[in-house]
């Protein structure tokens, strides 16, 4: 299964981004040279790239969709506090990010 996760651009350098995804998750190196993307805007993000530029109420509907669906199997996993997703999930979920 593949997962893209939403995030805002903090900063550019050239074609990469630093994206914060919330509950303390930074990424310094998201390839951003498929979208148009610039600091301050929201983004999807799959395998290290910037797949598409976001408007503010789709980013808030996907942390919504992440904090509200997604715990449950994050919960019942064996691998959860060895999994990237599972540990971005249970933060979400935690600090109820905006």
């Amino acid at each position: 299964m593949c997962l893209a996760f939403p995030g805002k651009i903090i900063d550019v350098n050239g074609d990469f981004a630093k994206i914060d995804f919330g509950a303390s998750t930074i990424k310094n190196d998201i390839n951003i040279t498929h979208i148009d993307g610039k600091k301050g805007d929201y983004v999807l993000v799959h395998a290290g790239y910037a797949i598409e530029v976001l408007d503010l109420s789709e980013a808030e509907n996907m942390i919504d969709y992440w904090k509200n669906n997604t715990i449950w199997k994050c919960n019942r996993c064996e691998i959860v506090n060895e999994c990237p997703t599972g540990n971005i999930v249970k933060e979400i979920n935690s600090n109820k990010l905006k």
